[in-house]
């Protein structure tokens, strides 16, 4: 198991193969994500003498993958610089970016908006005059998609239908930054908790 490791997705591969790999997300809760293999970038930011970096190292040479390094010095404590904790809020290595999961969020986007052209309408709802499992579904997609810096504005009726849903008493309290565990510097100030 690997712990401690912060992966980061983003960009545009069309993988032949996948590697599965345990991590924790970035509110410490285990899961298990598909990580797609051998036509994208994976960027490790990597300290000499982490252990944690010699295991992300031997996987990927024993899957064939290469890396692309850069070294952090935490002797020096470049893992506490603001820049660095941007993208890694943990401030730990190793940092795993991997480039795919925009063009996943953008294709999944689309093939939603094409939905939305059909059978939403002008409506705030993705379907019908009242929310369904679908907007329940789409709100949390969207907010992970911002997180990442997606720009909604190449699917017009999926931005138009999740700021509507946003200003929902229900999909306000499931904001994840409402949260009782929300970090003070994430939260909404005027929240319903």
């Amino acid at each position: 198991m690997i712990l401690g490791l912060w992966i980061i997705f983003s960009g545009n591969p069309q993988p032949p193969s996948t590697f599965y790999s345990a991590h924790r997300t970035p509110v410490g809760i285990p899961t298990k994500i598909k990580i797609m293999l051998h036509t994208e970038t994976f960027h490790l930011y990597s300290y000499y003498c982490s252990s944690c970096c010699q295991r992300i190292i031997i996987a990927a040479h024993l899957k064939g993958i290469p890396l692309k390094f850069t070294y952090i010095d935490l002797g020096a404590r470049a893992h506490t610089t603001e820049e660095y904790k941007q993208s890694n809020p943990s401030a730990s290595v190793p940092k795993l970016v991997v480039d795919f999961v925009k063009q996943a969020f953008t294709d999944g986007f689309r093939a939603y908006e094409s939905l939305l052209i059909k059978q939403a309408g002008e409506g705030n709802f993705s379907f019908g005059g009242s929310f369904s499992m679908a907007d329940v579904v789409l709100v949390p997609a969207v907010d992970q998609a911002l997180m990442y810096r997606l720009d909604l504005d190449i699917v017009p009726n999926v931005k138009r239908i999740y700021l509507a849903l946003k200003e929902l008493g229900p999909f306000k309290a499931a904001d994840w930054r409402n949260q009782g565990d929300t970090p003070e510097k994430f939260r909404i100030q005027d929240s319903c908790r």
